[in-house]
């Protein structure tokens, strides 16, 4: 009976097949996606080493805090497509490098560029927040203007409609759309310190201003922190809680 540990049996087949590099670039710039390298070396074994064709044989990070990933593949033609399908899949972080044997080619060129990824993400992100305005609001408030104010300590948001005297309420997931779509333009330097959606059911239209709001959301004056928002005074307003951004996602 041969007690040999899976793992090890894999190495040993591993010994002279070819070694691909994945290099993780640009993690931290707002985008959902696997929090560490961890999470993809898991991943990446639970691909290959089912069917023994390969696994993460080390991980490291380099001095520029670029993530490296050493996988060793039994059969190269059949794991790289497989790889690239699990890299898409998986969001990795835009400007990831697959190398084979440390050579410059990168392997996964088809993988989307940071910024195209970001500019998808910010589409996707407007058109999911401007559905949840419309999810949470009455049934007589199918249009609205929904108020972002943003300075990347204190977010606070507001809902209105000036037509109806019904008050729409600002649901948790409309409150952690606005979080993320503000903490996303943001970290890419699209700063903007107050975003107006105007709707109507799924048209809409978006205006950011760069000035210091005019009329701060539940901010009081020359505070840096607060755990709620006043009521504002405008008719069928509904402010979020502001609060200090912790956390990305």
């Amino acid at each position: 009976m041969n007690d040999i540990h899976p793992d090890a049996a894999l190495r040993a087949m591993l010994e002279d097949r070819p070694r691909l590099r994945l290099i993780l670039r640009d993690r931290d710039y707002g985008m959902p996606c696997p929090e560490n390298r961890w999470q993809v070396k898991a991943a990446i074994d639970a691909l290959l080493k089912p069917a023994l064709e390969g696994m993460v044989l080390d991980v490291d990070i380099l001095e520029d805090e670029d993530d490296v990933l050493v996988i060793g593949v039994v059969d190269l033609d059949s794991a790289l497509p497989r790889l690239r399908d699990l890299l898409e899949r998986l969001r990795v972080p835009a400007g990831a490098i697959l190398l084979l044997d440390g050579r410059e080619e990168n392997l996964a060129p088809e993988l989307p560029a940071r910024d195209e990824r970001v500019r998808h993400a910010i589409d996707h992100g407007i058109q999911q927040v401007t559905a949840e305005c419309v999810a949470c609001s009455p049934h007589d408030r199918q249009s609205g203007t929904l108020t972002i104010q943003y300075d990347g300590n204190w977010l606070a948001y507001s809902l209105k409609n000036a037509w109806s005297n019904n008050i729409a309420s600002i649901s948790e997931h409309l409150k952690a759309l606005c979080e993320e779509l503000a903490v996303l333009m943001w970290k890419n330097g699209d700063r903007w310190r107050e975003a107006v959606l105007r709707y109507e059911g799924t048209r809409f239209t978006l205006k950011f201003d760069y000035d210091e709001p005019l009329h701060p959301i539940g901010r009081p004056s020359g505070s840096d922190t607060a755990s709620s928002a006043e009521p504002a005074s405008d008719s069928g307003a509904d402010p979020g809680t502001a609060k200090r951004w912790w956390k990305v996602w």
